[in-house]
């Protein structure tokens, strides 16, 4: 095993409004490979964060965000990891508001070509009833924008409605516990 000072950093960034809904059960799981496989995990809920929506202030060529909430912590720890995961519920098609805050408060970063530097990204969006394909692709397009080398992104998308569902759901828990492991091979660590 690596030593803790030089284990791989993997950072989750939740957008589910609850804390320990069908989203973030996936993303633990997913973490219990990573940490498994030596890295060092990171769980930020945005719901517990204070995080402004984005009032265009980009464009005004300030350097960093005028916004004073969690944001800025949340990014410096986002654009130092070595892992990425973002994962969401799906509303209406797509990611819900808290990840879509999130994804325009990287804007200012955008535009002063600061990029996202993971060596891979995971990313899990859970729904009650549709497919996950179009919110799937709304987070390819956001890392895409957000690094221009486009890492290699590993996804799950998958069905869990109720409270408690994706917990109960073996193949969907199976497919989180696989998206850490590719994660973690891809950070060079054996999650065996």
């Amino acid at each position: 095993m690596t030593a803790p000072d030089s284990r791989p950093k993997v950072v989750a960034v939740i957008g589910s409004p609850r804390r320990r809904g069908n989203t973030a059960t996936l993303v633990d799981a997913a973490l219990e490979e990573l940490e498994r496989g030596g890295c060092d995990c990171t769980r930020i809920v945005l719901a517990e964060k204070r995080v402004e929506f984005c009032s265009g202030h980009v464009f005004c060529g300030e350097r960093a965000c005028p916004h004073d909430d969690d944001m800025a912590g949340i990014l410096e720890q986002v654009y130092a990891a070595d892992g990425l995961i973002l994962a969401t519920p799906i509303y209406y098609e797509n990611v819900s508001g808290q990840m879509k805050t999130f994804m325009d408060r990287n804007a200012t970063r955008y535009y002063h070509e600061e990029w996202l530097a993971p060596k891979v990204v995971g990313l899990i969006a859970v729904a009650g009833e549709s497919d996950a394909a179009d919110t799937l692709a709304a987070m390819r397009r956001f890392v895409a924008l957000s690094n221009p080398e486009e890492p290699p992104v590993v996804a799950l998308g998958g069905l869990a409605n109720d409270p408690g569902d994706a917990a109960q759901d073996a193949e969907l828990m199976a497919g989180a516990q696989a998206l850490g492991r590719a994660m973690a091979e891809r950070l060079g660590l054996d999650p065996s």
